[in-house]
C-alpha cells in the first residue's frame, strides 16, 4: 500500500468518526444532566418511576408519593419542573396562540390554596423545527394530562 492510498483512508475514517464521537459524547452529557435532575429532584421521597421521552422532553411521575417532574433539554436553557401532585386539585391543557410564532401548550396545575402552577411544554418560539411536533406534543400533553388525573 502506498503512502497516498493510506492518508485517503485515514482522512475517509476520519470523517466517518468524528461525526459519531460528537454524537456519542453528546448523549453522554445529556444523560449525564438527566440523572443529575432526577437526584435533584428524588429527594429521598421520589421515585419516578413512569416515564416518557418525546424530542428532548421527559414527563415523569412517581404515583406512590404524587410527585411529578417535567425536564426540557433545550440547547439554550435545560430546564426542568417539579409538582407535588398532593397539592393539587385539579390539571387542564391550554394552547396559547398569538400569531407570531409564540405559540405555546401550558401544562396548568390548580393547587388546593387557590393558586394556579404553570409549566410550558412546548414554546413554538424556542422549537426550531417549527410545528414540525406540534401535533405529537399536544397528544402527548393530554395523555399526561390524563395520567397525571389518575394520580390526583
Amino acid at each position: 500500500m502506498d503512502t497516498a492510498s493510506l492518508i485517503i483512508g485515514l482522512v475517509l475514517t476520519l470523517i466517518c468518526a468524528v461525526p459519531l464521537i460528537y454524537i456519542a459524547n453528546n448523549q453522554a452529557k445529556n444523560k449525564k444532566k438527566v440523572t443529575e435532575i432526577f437526584n435533584h429532584f428524588r429527594q429521598g421521597k421520589y421515585d419516578f418511576s413512569t416515564k416518557e421521552t418525546h424530542y428532548k422532553k421527559i414527563y415523569s411521575l412517581d404515583k406512590t408519593n404524587k410527585g411529578f417532574l417535567f425536564i426540557d433539554l433545550n440547547k439554550e436553557n435545560d430546564r426542568a419542573s417539579f409538582v407535588d401532585l398532593s397539592e393539587v386539585n385539579s390539571c387542564r391543557i391550554e394552547e396559547t396562540s398569538s400569531g407570531n410564532n409564540d405559540d405555546k401548550i401550558i401544562f396548568t396545575f390548580k393547587l388546593k390554596n387557590g393558586n394556579t402552577t404553570t409549566i410550558v411544554l412546548y414554546d413554538l418560539e424556542t422549537d426550531k423545527l417549527g410545528k414540525a411536533y406540534w401535533q405529537e406534543n399536544e397528544q402527548i400533553a393530554k395523555k399526561w394530562q390524563l395520567i397525571v388525573e389518575n394520580t390526583i
